[in-house]
C-alpha cells in the first residue's frame, strides 16, 4: 500500500517524532523512506543593488547544503532496517515537495503540522498547501508539544 514514504525534514524539535511515525508505517508495510529538505533559494540577496556580492551568496549555499547533507545521512543511519533515500531541492518547500512526490511516485507524505520557521501565520503553512497540492494522501501529524489541552 505504501511503498515510498516522503518526510520533509525540517531539523526542527518536531522532526524525530515525525521520523518516528514514518519509521513505524515503513516498517509495516516494508517501505522505502525518502528523506526530503528544500533550502530557500538565496538568489534574491545577490541582485545588483544588494549589500551581498554574489558570490558570497554561492559560497553560503553551498555551505548550508553540504551542512544538509551531513544532517540527512545522519538521520538516514538512525533508520535500521528500512531503506532510505536522500533528497535535497533548492526553493519553496511545498512547491518542491509535491513536485518531488509527483516525479518519485510517493504514496504517503508524513509531515508535522507546524514547522519550525515562525513564518505560518504571515505566508500560511507549508503543511496547508502540501495537503491541498498533493497528488498521494498527506498523514499531517501533530507533534506532542504542540497538542492542545482541553480542560
Amino acid at each position: 500500500m505504501f511503498s515510498s514514504i516522503l518526510v520533509p525534514v525540517d531539523f526542527s524539535e518536531y522532526t524525530p517524532e515525525i521520523l518516528a511515525y514514518a519509521t513505524e508505517i515503513a516498517r509495516r508495510f516494508s517501505s522505502t523512506i525518502h528523506l526530503i529538505h528544500v533550502i530557500p533559494k538565496m538568489d534574491y540577496f545577490a541582485a545588483s543593488e544588494s549589500f551581498v556580492a554574489a558570490e558570497n551568496v554561492v559560497a553560503a549555499q553551498k555551505g548550508v547544503e553540504s551542512e544538509v547533507e551531513r544532517d540527512l545521512a545522519e538521520m538516514a543511519r538512525k533508520i535500521t532496517g528500512i531503506p532510505v533515500i536522500r533528497a535535497i531541492r533548492r526553493g519553496v518547500s511545498f512547491v518542491e515537495i509535491v513536485e518531488y512526490s509527483t516525479t518519485e511516485g510517493i504514496d504517503i507524505i508524513i509531515m508535522a503540522t507546524h514547522g519550525r520557521d515562525g513564518l505560518d501565520l504571515i505566508m500560511g503553512s507549508a503543511t496547508e498547501k502540501v495537503v491541498r497540492r498533493s497528488p498521494c494522501p498527506v498523514l499531517t501529524v501533530r507533534p506532542a508539544k504542540k497538542q492542545i489541552k482541553v480542560t
